[in-house]
């Protein structure tokens, strides 16, 4: 028998610590992209998520909040990308996609990881369904001074710690790709620029390769 590993076969036999639970054009891309960065052999459980696999009694038990992505380390789960991204950058530090606590960059990426969904992410939805909010009166400040933070972070820098890339630049960078898609983030420009840089590396074209494959295996409504 063999088990389908991400896109290589591999002896039923062989030890595979690692399970994604994914669904494609999701935010689970970038918990694809930071396991093909990571380097180490994981289990792809892929879905339609249209079939509601995520609200099974069973996934909730894993992830209560029953959302994609979902990490499995043994019997260990992880649900949510900050937590999973700093779980296994530093749980498999041979990658390095992540300071180690001693590091002076390491409040930095903690930053940055955080940054992601804590700003960006509700700093989107402000602007895509035009919230009127004050800035001063909500966590995230507003999408412009969002954007103007991670403009001015990427514009003499290649990665958000200098010359570092890690865990952080796959969450920030997968939020800014999502972004220009839905056209609330510049197509030019340091943003831009930065977006290019991270899509030649090679952990993210084999991401590409394997999303493209699995929205064809489940293509959307």
């Amino acid at each position: 028998m063999t088990t389908q590993i991400a896109d290589k076969t591999i002896p039923e036999t062989s030890a595979v610590n690692l399970t994604l639970y994914y669904t494609p054009r999701s935010r689970s891309f970038a918990a694809l992209w930071l396991l093909e960065e990571l380097g180490e052999d994981y289990q792809l459980e892929s879905f339609d998520i249209t079939t509601a696999r995520h609200k099974k009694a069973d996934y909730l038990a894993l992830n209560p909040m029953g959302k994609v992505p979902l990490v499995v380390d043994g019997d260990t789960p992880i649900p949510e990308l900050g937590a999973i991204a700093i779980y296994l950058s530093d749980r498999y530090p041979g990658a390095k996609l992540s300071p180690l606590t001693e590091d002076p960059q390491r409040p930095a990426y903690l930053r940055w990881t955080f940054f992601s969904s804590a700003i960006m992410e509700p700093a989107f939805c402000e602007k895509l369904f035009k919230w009127e909010i004050p800035a001063h009166s909500v966590a995230w400040g507003s999408f412009d001074q969002m954007l103007d933070i991670v403009t001015k972070a990427v514009t003499d820098s290649t990665w958000l710690l200098g010359d570092s890339f890690s865990s952080a630049d796959i969450l920030v960078g997968s939020n800014l790709r999502v972004g220009q898609m839905l056209g609330i983030v510049p197509k030019e420009g340091p943003i831009n620029d930065y977006i290019s840089r991270l899509e030649k590396r090679d952990g993210f074209v084999r991401a590409e390769a394997i999303e493209a494959r699995e929205s064809d295996r489940f293509p959307a409504p």
